[in-house]
């Protein structure tokens, strides 16, 4: 119990807050984009989106400082090709299927940092990441086979290599977390959509549970959302903090559980258990990599 109260009191669970908030806030987006959608074409809907995020930010923003390659290509691969692939994934396949191969974005990111950062990776860290993506991908499918759809998986695979470069280019920002910095990265995903958009109807319709699910989409999940993301990965790290984006499809589950009447089921608990196993595994790793450098 006293080893408990110290790692309260030292912060070491407050610092998992931001990203623990943000997975919720993610988790949920899911449900308000099903109601965004019906109103808004696909890209002119993450258009809005953001623009309602740059909204938020500048007022707030001291230094609005644009200027920052890191920055440009943090908002390009983060906001504008993350959107796109994954709403033209859809077009292709089924939502399912871009569920679970998005989800590999944390896995990818281990290997990424492997093979392009040179950070430490052990047997630990690969099996607790895979234990952890098959726990996603059991909760996910439910039950059902994947069908594979070649050019929508690609684009699906496409959505997770693109968060994989976009926490590539973040963290070699200054001060990742501060609002001017999101400010920058929002900044180029709204200019770097905009000829995305052109290609689509962006027309405005105020349907008011789509107008109120994009206000959401907007403030929370994209200004809000963004500056807790990063400031998680300057508190607990690159790959722990990705690690969180497993949860994301959970938090959906939930959401649909309570907002929609979807029924739990034992794949939904066997997915869950894996899950947190494949977590464990991965946080042993870790542990064993420093005890590694100390010896």
């Amino acid at each position: 119990m006293e080893k408990i109260r110290a790692l309260v009191r030292t912060g070491t669970y407050v610092s998992y807050l931001p990203v623990v908030i943000v997975t919720i806030f993610w988790g949920a987006s899911f449900v308000a984009t099903k109601y965004v959608v019906q109103s808004y074409f696909p890209f002119p809907a993450a258009l809005y989106r953001f623009i309602i995020a740059l909204a938020v930010l500048f007022p707030i923003t001291k230094k609005k400082k644009i200027k920052d390659i890191n920055a440009f290509w943090s908002g390009f691969w983060g906001i504008t090709m993350y959107f796109v692939f994954e709403n033209t994934a859809l077009k292709y396949t089924s939502p399912t299927n871009a569920a679970v191969i998005v989800s590999s974005a944390p896995l990818l990111y281990v290997l990424f940092t492997h093979l392009f950062h040179r950070t430490k990776t052990n047997k630990l860290h690969y099996l607790g990441s895979l234990l952890a993506f098959l726990g996603v991908a059991l909760v996910i499918l439910n039950g059902r086979i994947l069908k594979l759809n070649p050019l929508g998986d690609i684009l699906a695979f496409g959505s997770a290599i693109a968060w994989v470069l976009y926490t590539h280019y973040v963290i070699k920002m200054k001060d990742i977390s501060g609002i001017d910095q999101v400010f920058s990265i929002t900044f180029w995903g709204v200019v770097t959509l905009i000829p995305f958009a052109l290609l689509q109807d962006m027309s405005i319709k105020f349907e008011p549970k789509s107008f109120v699910s994009l206000i959401y989409l907007g403030i929370i999940c994209s200004a809000v959302g963004y500056v807790l993301w990063n400031k998680s990965i300057e508190l607990i790290g690159d790959r722990k903090t990705t690690n969180f984006i497993y949860f994301i499809p959970l938090v959906t589950v939930v959401s649909e559980i309570l907002l929609m009447g979807s029924k739990l089921t034992v794949y939904n608990v066997l997915g869950v258990t894996l899950l947190i196993i494949g977590l464990y595994t991965f946080e042993r790793g870790e542990e064993y990599g420093k005890e590694r450098l100390r010896d």
